[in-house]
């Protein structure tokens, strides 16, 4: 069964946003970069976040919990 995606995954992709270097991604998560966070869990694991979840993120620590948390994601094989 695959892992769900960890802190390095979580990093990279949130590194995607602004196109930074992953070493300049901070913990915490402003609006933006969480919006961009769940557009791309949503293309590449065809999951959707729902609001009261993504309220709850604020940093890539919650977010990484909260994907260990959901069990196995497989990336979307479209």
């Amino acid at each position: 069964m695959p892992a769900a995606p960890g802190r390095d995954e979580v990093v990279a992709m949130l590194a995607g946003f602004g196109d930074r270097a992953p070493e300049e991604v901070p913990e915490g998560i402003d609006s933006m970069e969480l919006a961009w966070l769940a557009h791309q869990i949503e293309q590449r694991y065809d999951r959707r976040l729902d609001d009261d979840t993504l309220a709850r993120l604020s940093t890539v620590s919650d977010v990484v919990d909260l994907l260990a948390g959901l069990g196995e994601l497989r990336p979307d094989p479209a």
